[in-house]
């Protein structure tokens, strides 16, 4: 039999939707969101990005309760993957997933749900059990953030303050370029009071950046704390702009928060 793989959005920087055999894409699958208000559920086929599904949540007054830093990539690749948003109290995408539909190699169509045997594993299961047709994802209100930008956080207050950096905000995330130049994203809740003009050393920025040195910030989601749904402030880069040039290197680390 010919071995078969599928892809996503092609967003992963491994190798994991090569294969030697077909190469199989979910992109022309009806494109159907399908979302129950009472329940906060909604019902996802496979190959819609969060791009194509945040904007329908919000209109029903849902949301996710964390998002990766990409609009762009397919909501069941970002699940089966382990992909994370940031912040402390909020767990990785794949922990709003209820249920999953997958067809097994034998073609029969299988749902699991939470709570049944395996179903954590069928979840985050990097495409190895068979082809994921839908996700049922678990929703909460929808809400507004804003997000500030702190600059030239010194090395020194970036070690000492590690925990209380990483919690001063509803997401969090640090940048450097590994010479004592760090930058700091903290995405608040319209509920939290704005930070004030420094932070933990840093300075608050005035005027948009982007994490990626020398790409523009009209590419970035918007800064400087101006508040707005939470679907256009938890990911750094715009759903209609490339996130970046490619030209960048890209490396993960998961560490003891002690270390």
């Amino acid at each position: 039999a010919d071995h078969a793989d599928v892809v996503g959005s092609g967003h992963s920087f491994n190798h994991l939707a090569d294969t030697t055999g077909t190469q199989l894409t979910v992109a022309g699958l009806p494109p159907t969101v399908e979302i129950d208000r009472d329940a906060r559920q909604a019902r996802i086929s496979a190959g819609l990005t969060y791009a194509d599904v945040a904007p329908q949540l919000q209109a029903a007054g849902l949301a996710l309760p964390n998002l990766a830093s990409l609009p762009h990539i397919t909501v069941v690749g970002a699940c089966a993957t382990g992909t994370h948003g940031s912040g402390n109290g909020n767990a990785g995408l794949a922990s709003a997933v209820g249920a999953i539909e997958l067809v097994v190699a034998g073609g029969d169509v299988v749902t699991l749900r939470r709570g049944d045997p395996g179903f954590a594993g069928a979840v985050v299961s990097l495409g190895r059990l068979g082809v994921v047709t839908a996700l049922t994802l678990d929703l909460v209100p929808s809400f507004d953030i804003a997000q500030y930008v702190y600059d030239i956080l010194p090395d020194e207050s970036l070690d000492a303050n590690f925990d209380a950096i990483s919690a001063s905000g509803y997401s969090v995330s640090v940048f450097t370029d590994y010479d004592e130049h760090n930058r700091l994203w903290c995405k608040l809740l319209a509920t939290e009071p704005p930070p004030g003009p420094s932070l933990f050393d840093a300075l608050a920025a005035l005027e948009p950046y982007n994490p990626v040195p020398g790409m523009s910030p009209d590419n970035t989601t918007p800064q400087l704390g101006l508040y707005g749904p939470w679907h256009e402030r938890l990911p750094h880069f715009r759903a209609e702009f490339i996130p970046s040039s490619g030209d960048e290197l890209q490396s993960e680390y998961l560490l003891p928060r002690e270390h």
